[in-house]
């Protein structure tokens, strides 16, 4: 079986794995070994809800037409007095 051995910085790994503080900003031994069939390890992850078209079943399309102008005449009519 082959396998990697290495003596790293944990900081290295900060954006790879979550580890522990006690293993933080320290040299850590790092072994990578091959897992064989990964089907026994995969996880069936379900998607998260997401806040993208939650509230579509509120939207009055009769004031969609409207919303590319919105924002400039927002801005034009608290600031014209200027």
């Amino acid at each position: 079986m082959n396998f990697v051995r290495k003596i790293t910085n944990s900081d290295v790994l900060k954006h790879i794995v979550d580890l522990p503080e006690d293993l933080q900003n320290q040299d850590v031994e790092l072994i990578i070994l091959p897992i064989g069939n990964p089907s026994h390890f995969k996880q069936v992850i379900s998607p998260s809800p997401t806040a993208r078209g939650a509230l579509k079943q509120y939207a009055n399309l009769d004031l969609i037409q409207y919303e590319q102008s919105a924002w400039e005449k927002g801005v034009q009519e608290k600031h014209e007095h200027r």
